[in-house]
């Protein structure tokens, strides 16, 4: 392999710019050239390193360990000579592609979002609500905001905050219904499940735990909603306290089984592991992790 990389920088240069593009067609975008050029030199490449450097798909780049091991090798080494070569002077600008939840963003991040497109005027912003696991690279998607594990060890997590799921029913409903002192009781009550948690596992603060995949009267993928049907005595609601708490302060919903703690759901940001973010990504980043803080007390 060494004899064949003094004399082949350029496509080495080229394969590390393919990999932190994340794909033949924005490569090839970026570098403004036909995607058949990039393919054919990424080739060629491969051909005099007598090696194969992409696993190649339709529509998804993976690199082999040989592949991994040369970018990793390059990487740092390329964005070196771009930056003494690019005389200019990046601009916050552009089209950025964000993937969320319906509910993460309407109801926790749409203020935030607002705020960092009233800094950043010339930023488009793109925002794919979709509570479904979607392709982050087929979508052509920047950043993503996700509840839960993180689906892609590709991509590079950041943590903004952590949900506290619990039950909660309004005054009237409990009024008018069977009192309920153990999760047991359940599967005689109205309950209103949510996405993403339709069945769910709760503690008690002496050690008990409870599991429940038992029936529903509402089943909803949207929390606005859900939270609305239970205020209007609907039923038990198990979600997230940070969404009802206007409605516990103004005594509209009332906690049930308080002793009993629900699931604790991570919050991230998800964005592609590359050696160079776009300014428009890395200003998006930075802005939502230092109002995160505020936003999950």
């Amino acid at each position: 392999m060494a004899r064949c990389v003094g004399s082949e920088l350029q496509l080495i240069h080229l394969f590390v710019h393919l990999v932190n593009a994340g794909g033949f067609s924005q490569a090839a975008k970026e570098l403004c050239m036909p995607i058949a050029t990039v393919s054919r030199k990424i080739t060629k490449l491969e051909t005099l390193l007598d090696t194969q450097l992409i696993m190649r798909s339709t529509r998804k780049l993976r690199l082999t360990e040989e592949g991994s091991q040369l970018f990793s090798r390059y990487q740092d080494a390329v964005a070196h000579f771009d930056s003494c070569n690019d005389t200019r002077i990046e601009k916050p600008e552009g089209t950025l592609r964000i993937a969320a939840p319906v509910s993460i963003t309407s109801m926790i991040f749409i203020g935030v979002i607002n705020a960092f497109s009233k800094a950043y005027p010339d930023i488009q912003l793109h925002i794919t609500q979709n509570n479904s696991t979607i392709d982050l690279i087929d979508q052509g998607v920047d950043v993503a905001i996700v509840g839960g594990a993180q689906p892609d060890s590709s991509w590079v997590s950041k943590s903004l905050g952590v949900l506290d799921y619990g039950l909660y029913a309004s005054p009237g409903y409990l009024a008018n219904a069977q009192v309920v002192t153990h999760p047991n009781q359940l599967i005689e009550h109205s309950l209103i499940k949510v996405w993403p948690l339709f069945n769910w596992s709760m503690k008690h603060a002496d050690g008990d735990s409870f599991y429940y995949e038992g029936p529903a009267k509402l089943t909803l993928g949207d929390l606005h909603g859900a939270i609305k049907a239970t205020v209007d005595d609907g039923g038990i609601l198990y979600g997230p306290e940070l969404f009802v708490k206007p409605e516990l302060s103004a005594g509209k919903l009332l906690r049930v089984l308080p002793n009993w703690r629900g699931e604790q759901r991570r919050i991230s940001l998800l964005y592609h592991q590359r050696s160079q973010q776009p300014l428009k990504v890395k200003l998006f980043i930075e802005f939502m992790q230092q109002k995160a803080s505020c936003l999950f007390d």
